[in-house]
């Protein structure tokens, strides 16, 4: 399938007139935004559905090997979807086949030593029901996002809001049902997964248009992803690691309700991962294709004029929680919330969402144009480092804001070293 509508020349000649004409609405994002908006939302209903209808013990196990599920699915993101997602943007017909059927191929092989890695740990805390079901669920899961990014690399992000309703928001729906008949349990809730995950993949398969095909070489495919991806994976990997420590470190340095603090201000800034997340979904596949087809400063203008459109979907709560951060936690915790002390923190947290952006639409460009990618996990490895030598020292002194503090101070350091890769890059 060819893109819900062609790719919009933003600029037409290198002048600074042009950038300005880069910014003109595409709406293109707007759909990006609402699709992750779908997948948010799904997953939230649903964890929320589960919360409600099981008891505390059932829900921790279904939250640690959810968990794992997320960690793991990285794998298949780094080292399928994403060069899958570059390259898809500008091949033809019989390419495009090829491709997809690879991509298939190799995140059904790939599945193979996680489902064991899942399977061994599930059955070993919750037994075997619940590791069967979650182990399918991982499965279709992870095909249904393989058939997902292959749309989003034809730019077709309209379309992926409707199939992602059947999985994200048919997961939900289903889980609710089965609770109010009172048949919801962890192992029913990865069931559900994986039936509407399976349902949406299929659907997303026929809407793409591209026929799979036996000619192909599987192995010349896996050798290319993997020398694409390979850095793409260390620095996704180190990422999710990065973003777990924080919460941990304030459990184990300064105790329970530190670590509650922590997530009670992030739910907050949370309503803005729809945009977040949306970015590079849009950014990766549209930059890869204008480079293709029309050089690397259209590459760069799209890019820029993307990032500026969606930056100003996003830069009016962001100023809601610098200026409003009191009224804005007690409206979501209550007037009489011991959370609303947290204020400050709230307002260091906004401030390095923000700088979170910057750096992830200069990270993205950089993915697309995949010359860049040793030099970012160098860069992600280093930050890092850095970050660990600041987390413990700044949490033991100044508690939840100590961390964030950390958190922004290696994101500065991040965002330079990227913005040198973007200037280093030849128009």
């Amino acid at each position: 399938m060819e893109a819900d509508d062609k790719i919009i020349t933003t600029v037409q000649r290198a002048s600074p007139a042009g950038l300005v004409r880069g910014l003109r609405l595409d709406f293109r994002v707007l759909w990006a935004i609402a699709d992750q908006g779908v997948v948010s939302l799904g997953n939230f209903l649903t964890t929320i559905i589960l919360a409600r209808a099981v008891t505390p013990a059932a829900y921790g196990l279904w939250s640690v090997i959810f968990g794992l599920i997320l960690f793991l699915n990285v794998l298949p993101a780094s080292l399928v979807n994403y060069p899958m997602s570059v390259r898809l943007a500008s091949q033809d017909d019989s390419e495009a086949s090829r491709m997809l059927t690879a991509a298939l191929a190799l995140t059904a092989l790939l599945a193979l030593p996680q489902v064991l890695i899942l399977f061994t740990a599930a059955f070993l805390i919750a037994g075997p029901g619940i590791a069967l079901t979650a182990s399918v669920a991982l499965v279709l899961w992870q095909l249904q996002e393989t058939t997902r990014r292959a749309m989003m690399a034809r730019l077709a992000f309209r379309t992926a809001v409707y199939t992602d309703a059947i999985s994200y928001l048919g997961q939900a729906a289903l889980c609710l049902l089965l609770a109010r008949n009172g048949n919801l349990s962890p192992q029913v809730g990865f069931g559900a997964i994986g039936l509407t995950c399976g349902l949406a993949a299929i659907v997303q398969l026929w809407l793409l248009r591209i026929p799979l095909t036996l000619d192909v070489d599987i192995r010349q495919h896996a050798s290319s992803f993997w020398a694409t991806s390979r850095w793409i994976l260390g620095s996704n990997l180190i990422a999710t690691c990065s973003l777990q420590a924080v919460p941990w470190t304030l459990f184990f340095q300064r105790g329970p309700a530190a670590a509650a603090g922590y997530q009670a201000i992030t739910n907050l800034v949370g309503v803005s991962h729809p945009i977040m997340l949306s970015l590079g979904s849009f950014l990766v596949p549209a930059v890869a294709r204008a480079r293709v087809k029309q050089g690397m400063r259209a590459a760069r203008r799209i890019a820029f004029g993307q990032t500026v459109q969606a930056g100003l979907l996003l830069l009016p709560y962001m100023l809601a929680l610098l200026v409003f951060p009191r009224a804005l936690l007690g409206l979501f915790y209550g007037a009489g919330s011991s959370y609303l002390q947290l204020g400050g923190p709230l307002r260091l947290l906004a401030i390095t969402y923000v700088l979170t952006y910057c750096s992830l639409a200069m990270k993205f460009f950089l993915n697309a144009l995949e010359t860049k990618n040793r030099a970012q996990f160098l860069i992600e490895l280093c930050g890092a480092i850095f970050f660990g030598a600041l987390l413990i020292p700044l949490t033991e002194a100044f508690g939840v804001s100590g961390a964030i503090l950390a958190t922004a101070l290696s994101l500065v350091a991040r965002l330079a070293s990227n913005a040198t890769l973007v200037r280093q890059v030849n128009v």
